[in-house]
């Protein structure tokens, strides 16, 4: 089977690093292209000895394109940008043939308003918009594997709406979800460390933030009341934790008056045994990020408060993973219809 060849924008980040490791060991895909603004000219080798492999480590970085024809001849390009390169570069690459999964959020809100309101932004691709397919695999594959342009989902929204679908039959969407959720510093402050976001602030520390406004908070939305097929009332609120990978997540919300624990357990246990990357622990306990760093796997288990007609679900994913590369990889498998697994968390 011919090698599917692949590039990234914005390979010298935190997503792209990981996407570099992933591509080193995936039998299908040849890594051809990689730009860096600080890299360029330099070897992956050099740059990133943990990631250098026989396939990757002699790919010399490139400058970030001007051009569309300063791109090279590929079957994908994956852009691990800022929201406002991936609005500039998405219409181009699609324009160009290329088929493409952007982890930015640039086109994962269907309604540009709402992008707008929470990005700052105002969206310059409308019907670009409206072709993207959200690339939450585990729901959406048929559509993915179709897909011209993927919209990865956010690390937070992975965490929360994966195990939240696993109970959407039996959760009362009529009343509020409340997502409570907590990650490494490599989610929330992108390559170079923010002053208020690197690892030396929070360090000993602890805290949230964005709480009035985070940018995932409409992707949540979206997402509920697409599988609840109601308008769903949505509090989220992010926190720093003081490592460098992994979001922990707690989502508590209203059962349907026939809920009951067995049925909770019964509908979990189902959806992950469907899943090779969903892990149902049924203590929720037993849902911690060092079961999860470096993998592709979400854990969950829940709490099902039956005196109170409430269920608590707690969910662990690695960020830069499930939350981002991992998913991408996945996605990118089904768009080119090899085993969705292939390459990802070392499997082939």
């Amino acid at each position: 089977m011919k090698a599917v060849r692949v590039g990234i924008l914005g390979a010298g980040g935190f997503t792209g690093q990981e996407l570099i490791r992933i591509f080193a060991r995936h039998p299908q895909v040849k890594l051809c292209y990689a730009t860096s603004s600080d890299y360029a000219g330099k070897t992956i080798a050099e740059i990133f000895p943990a990631l250098a492999s026989p396939k990757t480590e002699a790919l010399i970085f490139s400058a970030h394109p001007q051009e569309i024809s300063d791109i090279p001849e590929l079957d994908a390009v994956l852009l691990a940008t800022p929201d406002d390169v991936s609005l500039k570069w998405v219409p181009q690459l699609l324009a160009a043939g290329y088929r493409v999964i952007d982890l930015s959020g640039a086109f994962r809100i269907k309604d540009p308003l709402l992008f707008q309101e929470f990005y700052g932004l105002t969206h310059n691709a409308p019907e670009v918009l409206a072709e993207s397919v959200y690339g939450l695999t585990e729901l959406y594959r048929e559509k993915i594997a179709q897909a011209h342009l993927v919209a990865n989902p956010g690390c937070y929204p992975t965490a929360a709406l994966l195990p939240l679908y696993a109970y959407h039959e039996l959760i009362d969407f009529s009343q509020p979800v409340i997502i409570d959720a907590k990650s490494g510093t490599s989610g929330a402050g992108g390559r170079r460390e923010k002053d208020s976001l690197g690892y030396s602030t929070v360090y000993e520390n602890f805290r949230a933030y964005k709480t009035a406004k985070h940018q995932h908070t409409p992707e949540l939305m979206q997402e509920l009341n697409r599988f609840s097929g109601q308008s769903v009332r949505v509090r989220f609120t992010p926190h720093l934790l003081p490592l460098y990978r992994g979001i922990l997540c707690t989502s508590y919300a209203r059962l349907k008056a026939d809920a009951t624990t067995a049925l909770c357990h019964a509908v979990a246990a189902d959806f992950a045994n469907r899943e090779h990357f969903l892990r149902y622990r049924q203590d929720p306990d037993r849902v911690e990020l060092r079961a999860v760093q470096h993998t592709n796997f979400c854990d969950f288990a829940h709490w099902c408060d039956e005196k109170n007609g409430l269920i608590e679900i707690v969910s662990a994913i690695d960020n830069l993973m499930k939350g981002a590369a991992g998913q991408a990889v996945q996605n990118l498998n089904l768009m080119f219809g090899f085993p969705e697994a292939m390459g990802v968390n070392g499997v082939v």
